[in-house]
């Protein structure tokens, strides 16, 4: 605040209680509001607990009505001007209206949400204090007064409305309900403005959001740094920071709201699921032709032990971040790279204790059997061979049983009887 603001403050606090009797006589009484103004929710909207503002940061202040509300004509007065926050909260209400929340919307040309819609009219209290409506364990509630509200959000051409409700059952927002971590993620960490903070919330197209893809490793970073770092020194940080725009960041691979935990199995990243997450770009074409990148990685992981055992149900099984890695993945031709041939002893070791280095001559990635070799081949075909003929033998002794059973045995009998 400024030196004036604080001087308001000041002289407040020697003056008349902040709720004061000419402004108590119709405002605290709902009955003689409604006789007034013939509009109970209008009367509701006017009404005022003088209780509930004595005890807010306000009124504990000792600041009176006309404080916020500019008094433009004598008591009884005629008509009273909208609360101005920005006497006090000059810095505040110039992000709030550069934000998306401060501008005016087209279909309505109003600002989605005031000061009062987040912080409350006269029951604000202090962001620290747990009966703030912007308290940081309960400010998703406030969030979702009207992003869960379908026909509020239905004004601004807003469908989505289960956004709150998906954070709430993500690892963040369980963490923030059921235990109570306060530095854990919750929704203005996310959203909010590089320089606005929480008051210049924007849409995530807009390079000033902190969720834009230009700023959403940074953003996840700043609390998972360790990981950060891992992706930045990867293959995909690399190209993400040169640019590209086929680079996935975290959201690309661990989603938005919905983020879980590794072990669950709504993880976009369990083991059983982790395959389908990286195939939504290597299995695409035109990004392995524009990169370089041998195709059908898919469906050729899917086809070996590996990828037969992990569709079966095997969780133990290596998977696509079981060799390449989850954060810090490399090419195979650099030498740190888990799959480089120097390395893959130990990388496959973490699972075959004891494998030997021949390994590094095996590929995982098999389109066919021709890829090894020859003989590979020809002992694929001899097992080929092997089973169908032996399931033909099968057939044919069956069918060889069944004649005798039907046929010569049935003879015998007749020339018995006979």
């Amino acid at each position: 605040m400024g030196w004036w603001a604080w001087s308001v403050v000041f002289l407040a606090m020697f003056a008349a209680p902040a709720f004061g009797q000419r402004c108590a006589t119709c405002h605290a009484d709902p009955n003689l509001m409604e006789r007034l103004v013939g509009d109970s929710a209008a009367a509701m909207r006017l009404g005022v607990d003088p209780a509930t503002y004595e005890a807010s940061v306000h009124g504990r202040l000792g600041l009176p009505c006309t404080s916020c509300h500019a008094r433009l004509d004598g008591y009884p007065h005629g008509d009273i001007a909208p609360a101005d926050c920005s006497f006090c909260h000059g810095e505040e209400e110039r992000r709030w209206a550069s934000s998306i929340h401060g501008r005016p919307h087209p279909r309505t040309a109003t600002a989605p949400a005031s000061c009062a819609d987040c912080h409350g009219s006269h029951d604000v209290q202090r962001v620290g204090d747990p009966r703030s409506h912007v308290y940081r364990l309960t400010r998703f509630e406030t969030c979702a007064t009207c992003h869960s509200n379908p026909e509020r959000m239905a004004v601004f051409g807003q469908k989505d409305v289960e956004r709150v409700q998906t954070y709430l059952n993500s690892v963040h927002g369980r963490a923030l309900v059921e235990k109570g971590l306060a530095v854990v993620a919750i929704c203005t960490d996310c959203h909010a403005g590089e320089e606005g903070g929480a008051h210049g919330i924007d849409r995530v197209s807009q390079p000033t959001s902190l969720m834009n893809r230009a700023n959403v490793v940074e953003t996840c970073g700043t609390c998972h740094v360790g990981i950060r770092d891992q992706y930045n020194a990867g293959i995909h940080g690399q190209a993400f920071a040169q640019g590209s725009p086929d680079a996935p960041t975290c959201v690309d691979c661990h989603t938005e709201h919905a983020v879980q935990p590794v072990a669950s199995p709504q993880s976009s990243v369990y083991p059983t699921h982790v395959v389908q997450t990286c195939s939504a770009c290597h299995e695409r074409e035109e990004l392995n032709e524009r990169y370089g990148l041998p195709p059908g990685r898919r469906s050729t992981f899917l086809g070996t032990f590996h990828g037969i055992a992990l569709v079966s149900g095997q969780l133990t099984v290596a998977n696509c971040a079981s060799c390449h890695g989850a954060h810090a993945i490399l090419p195979s031709s650099d030498p740190r790279s888990s799959i480089h041939p120097a390395n893959l002893v130990r990388t496959c070791g973490s699972c075959h204790p004891g494998i030997g280095e021949g390994v590094a001559e095996g590929r995982i990635h098999l389109a066919s059997v021709r890829e090894i070799n020859g003989f590979a081949l020809l002992v694929q075909w001899f097992y080929y061979l092997l089973i169908a003929g032996t399931v033909l033998f099968a057939v044919v002794m069956i069918f060889l049983d069944q004649y005798r059973h039907r046929v010569v045995d049935a003879r015998r009998r007749g020339g018995r009887d006979a």
